[in-house]
């Protein structure tokens, strides 16, 4: 009796992702996002990706993967790139990154620009943003400063949406104090809050590619990245921190990253604020007087 190689049986209705088509997509992830998909993330990636090729009605990952290189790809780029994207955030989380705001960063800021601006960098389906609206807001009446400008970009043109939508549930809104709640939303049916018109129209969202768009701004006071670099090698974290990152901030500005993250070991440019309690880090001072003259 011949013996026969066996082979991984496709799950019923549907297509198998193999390794080498895996590794060209995780290589195809990493041109276009920077994200390091690691080798246990095939079966996630088989998954999200199986949902395009039913919207499309392709039969194989491998028709999928052609039409992503193909000259009419760059429509379905932006799907591809939400399919693969992680998502999963609520207001206040790390909340000692909040509290540093309001009781040092946003004060010291204050007295030293005129008007504060705030870049969430991967701000996903807005819960960090409009809890720096929240937090700016009770900063700068304390203070009686001017409002900060906030913006949020994310790669994802889905997440972007919602986050413009501002409506959420209450496993994003757990941590939102009662009266915060009334003050900044409202009701919007089946157990959903949404964040009120004029709390929405003070802050921006765009869409918007860490490492082939500008920067939202010539000059950012403070630049939040958290839970984002997590999902980039070594490599591509220099390049986001000591070159985009470095040039984009004010010298006298904040960096803040996630608490599972560290720059320890890599930068060149930054150095960490202990004082604060939270992973906060500023430009290092001979690299801002470097930049300053």
């Amino acid at each position: 009796m011949s013996s026969v190689p066996l082979r991984p049986l496709p799950p019923v209705g549907g297509p198998v992702l193999t390794d080498e088509m895996f590794d060209r997509f995780r290589a195809l992830i990493y041109d276009k996002t920077g994200i390091h998909m690691r080798d246990g993330k095939q079966i996630l990636i088989a998954n999200r990706l199986r949902k395009r090729l039913v919207t499309l009605k392709l039969g194989s990952y491998e028709d999928y993967y052609s039409l992503l290189v193909s000259r009419g790809g760059d429509t379905e780029m932006a799907n591809f790139i939400d399919a693969v994207s992680t998502n999963e955030t609520y207001f206040f989380r790390e909340n000692a990154h909040f509290t540093a705001l309001s009781a040092t960063v946003l004060p010291e800021l204050f007295r030293a620009f005129p008007r504060v601006r705030i870049w969430s960098a991967g701000c996903s389906t807005g819960e960090e943003v409009y809890t720096l609206r929240i937090v700016a807001d009770q900063a700068a009446r304390a203070a009686g400063a001017r409002e900060p400008e906030i913006i949020g970009t994310d790669i994802s043109t889905t997440v972007i949406a919602r986050a413009r939508e501002g409506i959420y549930r209450e496993r994003a809104l757990r941590l939102v104090p009662p009266d915060l709640l009334t003050k900044y939303f409202e009701p919007a049916g089946d157990d959903a809050w949404q964040v009120n018109e004029p709390t929405r129209a003070r802050v921006d969202f765009r869409v918007h590619n860490l490492f082939t768009d500008p920067p939202p701004w010539d000059v950012a006071h403070i630049i939040i990245c958290r839970n984002v670099m997590i999902y980039f090698d070594k490599p591509t974290q220099v390049k986001l921190v000591d070159g985009i990152f470095a040039r984009a901030l004010h010298p006298d500005g904040y960096l803040f990253i996630g608490h599972s993250e560290s720059l320890s070991g890599f930068t060149k440019q930054f150095a960490y604020v202990s004082a604060l309690k939270a992973p906060i880090y500023r430009r290092k001072k001979e690299t801002s007087k470097e930049a300053a003259s």
